[in-house]
């Protein structure tokens, strides 16, 4: 993956060479490098337990590349880190939806996915839009395990099961914490370099070198542990 993110930046610095942002191969190769970051930066601090808010940030992000990415282990992985960091609700939704996934893994002539209202006006796929990989990567003994607690806290009361949710700066509306588009007036936003999270005027912080945007939080949480830019790794500091 590290070489194979010096390659994607390459080949993306020679595109800006002769293309605008909004040119679609731009576009794309562009996106292959910032999944290419996530999911480097998704395995370093996946070790670090002093990076799990961050971690757990990262793991929701890469839900919107599901359809590059293999999805079960993505649903999977948000929802985990979720429970680790007692995002309840998050969990609930994103696990659902791995259970979704794995059923019609597990029989996909029968496939029958619920309406897609959880994830509604945000920029995570359909899951009539992923491919399905050919196996499981849970056992049925571990999927019941996931289906007891899902169960569990739906019935729970206590619970918000919903996906959390932010302020417009715009509009006031509220819209999906992690969405990079805003169905209200169809902003798009920069993804923080540390967690994938939409860059806000009022939460942005730019790296004194490459100037990639960071959320401050993530980017203070990440650099106190590391000292260092997580695109250029160039020596930082916290803000």
């Amino acid at each position: 993956l590290t070489s194979c993110k010096g390659m994607l930046q390459r080949l993306v610095d020679n595109l800006a060479l002769s293309y605008d942002e909004g040119n679609p191969i731009f576009r794309e190769f562009n996106e292959y490098l910032l999944i290419n970051h996530f999911l480097l930066l998704k395995m370093e601090c996946e070790s670090n337990p002093s990076l799990t808010n961050v971690y757990c940030r990262l793991c929701v992000s890469l839900l919107r590349y599901t359809k590059i990415i293999r999805p079960d282990k993505a649903f999977l992985d948000a929802g985990n880190s979720c429970r680790q960091i007692r995002m309840d609700n998050m969990a609930f939704v994103f696990l659902k939806r791995y259970l979704d996934l794995a059923e019609a893994i597990e029989d996909p002539d029968n496939a029958q996915f619920e309406d897609n209202v959880d994830f509604q006006d945000t920029d995570i796929p359909s899951p009539f839009d992923i491919p399905l990989p050919e196996q499981n990567l849970l056992s049925e003994d571990e999927r019941e395990e996931i289906r007891d607690w899902v169960l569990q806290i739906q019935m729970d009361d206590s619970v918000e099961t919903t996906l959390n949710m932010r302020q417009c700066e715009e509009s006031g509306n509220d819209v999906y914490e992690a969405s990079l588009i805003n169905p209200y007036t169809n902003e798009l936003y920069d993804p923080c370099v540390v967690s994938g999270y939409p860059l806000l005027r009022s939460n942005m912080i730019t790296c004194k070198l490459c100037n990639k945007g960071a959320v401050r939080e993530f980017w203070n949480e990440y650099v106190a542990e590391s000292q260092k830019c997580p695109w250029c790794k160039s020596i930082q500091t916290t803000y």
